[in-house]
């Protein structure tokens, strides 16, 4: 199938992928198989929420300070 029909089909074709079937698309004489990847678990699809981390994250004042270990390298 080509890409103009796949993008005018996009949400059928996705159900036919999560059902099992191969739905390949060609573009540019190159295909493409659609696969259905499992959410990791723990995940429910739900967008993360900026600042949902707030006050539990701290870093080090001297984060960026220079290490002794690679002092021979900073010359």
């Amino acid at each position: 199938m080509s890409l103009d029909e796949a993008l005018a089909r996009l949400d059928e074709l996705m159900g036919v992928a999560r059902g099992g079937e191969a739905v390949v698309i060609v573009h540019g004489g190159v295909a493409v198989q659609l696969v259905p990847v499992p959410m990791p678990a723990g995940r429910s699809g739900k967008r993360r929420r900026a600042g949902g981390a707030a006050g539990q994250i701290w870093i080090a004042p001297d984060f960026n300070a220079p290490l002794d270990d690679f002092a021979e390298y900073e010359r």
